[in-house]
């Protein structure tokens, strides 16, 4: 009886080996075969801003502060629409649910600048840089009988990555007209 127990045993190792080989090949084709390459997410550039404050004359507190989302309608200049003006306490000029459109034109020197609706508050952006991507700082001036002429800084996020810089130049003075 000792020849049919080995037998059986070795038949039973033979078996073993043969499954363990089988599931080791699967294994090995399951996990070098070819995939489709991972498709790569498409990151959406978040929309343009444009951050304006500005300070007293000491330039050591703020003043008011405006917040703008900015659009690039087709073949339009830019829309600067406002999102938020803060007063130095904090105190909101306008509505939650309002958003004045403000315009974009370049002033009669050139300059660019955005117009508030009723045309009391110009803010002139001196040096801006519709090409540049990601974040850039340009030099700020406030026209107002309200604020006066006060100085500040605009923080512009993401206009070059909106592909629109040429909506930025738009004709000046009676070329604008015609």
């Amino acid at each position: 009886m000792p020849v049919i127990h080995s037998r059986r045993s070795l038949l039973q190792l033979s078996a073993g080996a043969v499954a363990i080989i089988l599931a080791t090949l699967a294994f090995a084709r399951f996990v070098h075969e070819p995939t489709a390459p991972p498709q790569k997410i498409a990151a959406q550039s978040p929309a343009p801003t444009l951050n304006c404050v500005f300070y007293d004359l000491t330039h050591a507190n703020i003043v008011v502060s405006f917040d703008f989302a900015v659009a690039f309608p087709d073949g339009a200049p830019p829309r600067f629409d406002l999102r938020s003006q803060a007063m130095r306490d904090g105190n909101q000029v306008f509505d939650a649910g309002e958003r004045p459109v403000w315009p974009y034109a370049l002033d009669d020197d050139g300059a660019p600048a955005i117009t508030s609706p009723d045309g009391a508050i110009r803010i002139v952006l001196f040096a801006l840089e519709p090409s540049a991507r990601g974040v850039a700082f340009v030099d700020a001036g406030l026209r107002s009988n309200e604020y006066r002429n006060l100085d500040g800084k605009c923080r512009q996020s993401d206009f070059g990555d909106s592909g629109h810089a040429s909506a930025f130049r738009v004709p000046t003075g009676d070329a604008a007209q015609k």
